[in-house]
């Protein structure tokens, strides 16, 4: 992914330098405008590469808060004060569409984040060992209360997650996990490990993480395959009102307007992904950053290509595209990012068709549910994938 590549994170991580709350300002980086562009650029180029012929568009949603969460662990006794801390940093929500736009599933993640020197190990400290106590060993059969701020007051909701098995289940494996920020380059490793590292403890009390991923792998996670392997479902329809998750995550939610916020350098409240990207951008992220595209399988990308590279347009064969693309464009080894980049804008591609990413017109994000929270919500900040036209026949849980 472009823009989470490490001379850029880099230049994130240098730029909050003296700023209070470094935690909070390396994940508004998520939420900007190229971020938010370049995470549906990478959705649809790996979605594309199955020969799908979808859309994507990504919004985020900023607040600068974070709710808080009551629960009972492991072991905890009922005349005992409960613990409490925050729920998450992130809430990550996966819509699937039909072609029509018609909702067919939706799945949500909550994510913790940790500013964290190694690649694959959580930081101690009081927070976070708070944080993996929920995450870890709390009870699903008793209530997690969750409040807008530090003060047990005004709660948003009582949620009992109990999976309904009939077994004993701590922690919430199934609908969180961890996500590691960089607060400099990750000591020990080679750049292979990209600055936001998302996964769950690989022992209950041990500080490394599994697999670990990338934000963007974590992401598409959520979306590919019959059986995705990371989020949990969230019930639509008439099923919502029966499940607490759901209620939790519409909670969450809340409602929001198109406001812009006065702190964090103005982040605006909803960010909209491009419906469509151009050309130079197109090539420098496929081929500088992807390695999941096959030239031959989908008709937009072919059309793409035809209307890109005027040589081609004869040729059936687009595997030695990349190779070409290659040879034309980063045959000087020694340009940087923004060398290649500035190449492609004056290359003369500049004017060339893009890639259409969502065909609509950007609107707000899906509009509160009735069983939402009516408080001022959203109660922490989202990130919302909608993706139309991808099949979901079958559902998984």
């Amino acid at each position: 992914m472009l823009q989470l590549n490490w001379p850029a994170w880099v230049a994130r991580v240098n730029s909050t330098k003296g700023k209070w709350a470094l935690e909070r300002w390396l994940l508004m980086y998520l939420h900007e405008q190229q971020n938010v562009d370049r995470l549906a650029l990478a959705i649809m180029e790996h979605l594309m590469a199955g020969g799908q012929n979808i859309q994507v568009r990504v919004q985020s949603i900023w607040v600068d808060g974070t709710p808080q969460a009551a629960f009972s662990p492991k072991g905890h006794l009922p005349h005992e004060e409960r613990p409490q801390c925050e729920l998450a940093d992130l809430l990550v929500c996966v819509r699937l569409e039909s072609s029509n736009g018609q909702l067919q599933r939706e799945r949500a993640m909550l994510i913790q984040a940790k500013v964290a020197s190694d690649y694959d190990q959580l930081p101690g400290g009081e927070s976070t060992k708070k944080e993996r106590l929920l995450f870890e060993d709390c009870d699903r059969q008793q209530s997690i209360t969750l409040y807008p701020g530090v003060k047990r007051e005004n709660p948003i909701g009582e949620y009992q997650l109990d999976t309904g098995s009939g077994k004993q289940v701590y922690g919430l494996h199934d609908c969180a996990r961890f996500l590691l920020m960089a607060k400099e380059r990750w000591e020990n490793v080679d750049q292979a490990f990209a600055p936001l590292q998302v996964g769950w403890p690989f022992f209950s009390g041990k500080k490394q993480i599994y697999p670990p991923e990338s934000f963007l792998d974590a992401v598409i996670g959520m979306v590919s395959g019959i059986a995705p392997k990371l989020g949990r479902d969230i019930d639509i329809g008439t099923a919502t009102s029966d499940c607490a998750w759901t209620k939790m995550v519409n909670d969450l939610q809340g409602k929001y307007l198109p406001v812009t916020m006065n702190g964090y350098d103005r982040q605006p409240r909803v960010t909209t992904s491009t419906d469509s990207v151009k050309s130079p951008y197109l090539i420098f992220s496929t081929m500088y950053e992807s390695q999941t595209v096959n030239f031959r399988t989908n008709d937009q990308w072919r059309e793409w290509c035809l209307l890109s590279v005027p040589f081609l347009r004869h040729r059936s064969v687009f595997s030695r595209l990349k190779e070409r693309f290659k040879f034309l464009f980063f045959r000087k080894s020694r340009w940087g990012m923004e060398e290649e980049l500035e190449y492609l804008r004056t290359s003369g591609y500049e004017s060339r068709a893009g890639l259409k990413l969502w065909n609509d017109h950007p609107n707000n994000p899906p509009p509160a549910d009735s069983e939402m929270n009516d408080g001022n919500g959203p109660h922490i900040p989202i990130l919302v994938v909608t993706i139309r036209g991808l099949e979901t026949d079958r559902r998984s849980d």
